[in-house]
């Protein structure tokens, strides 16, 4: 007999487990960060039991839009032995029986196309033209990065709304932005995956061989002077009005 339902807390560890066989993470790091990110929450986690074994399992992340309420869908996995019964889209379908909007990110279509999902989008990456004289300036602060996203987001209900528990996701990966072409760039290693501006920038202020990665959608937008692009990942959606705007900063 097999169950769809929200996992218990006792059940936790259990379901670490699982999610670390099937993505080959180490336990004790993953669990580190498992249990600290500002998105945990066993009221999001979903699993399928076969008999009393948990062996499929699936996260939702709430997200908001300028139009309303959706979901982010991550962590989809079964058990290696447990595959090829349909544990995966019974269990996708127990959790969104609620959800009126969701997407996700994928490396093949196959599964979600048959529970109504499209194609949306696809993640790119590429290298960035950077200037030559590149130098470090000091970061904005905090609240002038959350005030020009919000300005940012506001202008179109396409665009991924940041409430105070998404911001507080955001600020716990340190990301420094630098002030340009009338917004910001934020910046990681040699990375960047937001920018909001004013305009478009033929030369971005990164580091020689810093890369982009984004929507293609977005990338297009925003005129990133990017090059040799590369296909990451399809973004896949059903119950959107129309493609999400949104940086792979807020990627669930």
């Amino acid at each position: 007999m097999t169950t769809c339902r929200l996992i218990r807390p006792d059940e936790s560890e259990a379901y670490l487990r699982l999610l670390c066989t099937v993505f080959d993470l180490d336990e004790a790091r993953a669990g580190q960060i498992f249990y600290s990110e500002p998105f945990f929450g066993l009221t999001r986690k979903w699993a399928l039991f076969d008999g009393d074994e948990m062996t499929s399992i699936l996260s939702l992340t709430p997200l908001t839009f300028g139009w309303g309420q959706a979901v982010g869908i991550a962590g989809v996995a079964t058990h290696i032995r447990s595959r090829g019964r349909g544990f995966g889209q019974m269990l996708l379908e127990a959790a969104l029986a609620d959800e009126p909007a969701a997407i996700l990110f994928a490396y093949r279509p196959t599964l979600y196309a048959r529970l109504g999902f499209q194609v949306m989008d696809e993640v790119i990456s590429g290298e960035i033209a950077g200037s030559s004289d590149f130098n470090e300036v000091e970061p904005l602060e905090f609240e002038e990065v959350q005030s020009l996203y919000n300005a940012w987001s506001a202008a179109d209900p396409a665009r991924l709304r940041r409430d105070d528990r998404r911001w507080e996701a955001w600020k716990w990966v340190y990301r420094p932005c630098e002030a340009f072409a009338g917004g910001y760039l934020c910046s990681e290693p040699m990375l960047v995956r937001e920018a909001v501006l004013s305009g478009p920038a033929p030369v971005w202020p990164v580091m020689p061989g810093s890369r982009w990665t984004g929507l293609r959608s977005m990338t297009k937008a925003l005129q990133v002077p990017v090059s040799k692009t590369q296909h990451e990942l399809l973004l896949m959606g059903r119950g959107f009005p129309s493609i999400p705007q949104m940086f792979m900063t807020d990627q669930f």
